[in-house]
């Protein structure tokens, strides 16, 4: 939605850390304009843990 990814780091063994903690960051001012409904969509599609994590149906059915 801003136009990178969510995870970056210039070292890739840091990066796949990153990925698999599940740490982002919604980084300003990229992500300033971006809809807090938005935010929460992608934030429970990026949930770490799967009994969390938004199913496809709980997907569709986000106001966003």
């Amino acid at each position: 939605l801003c136009g990178y990814p969510p995870f970056y780091d210039e070292n890739d063994a840091k990066l796949f850390e990153q990925i698999l903690r599940a740490e982002y960051e919604f980084d300003s001012p990229y992500w300033d304009d971006i809809s807090d409904s938005a935010k929460d969509f992608i934030q429970h599609l990026m949930e770490k843990d799967p009994s969390k994590r938004f199913t496809c149906e709980q997907a569709l059915q986000h106001p966003w």
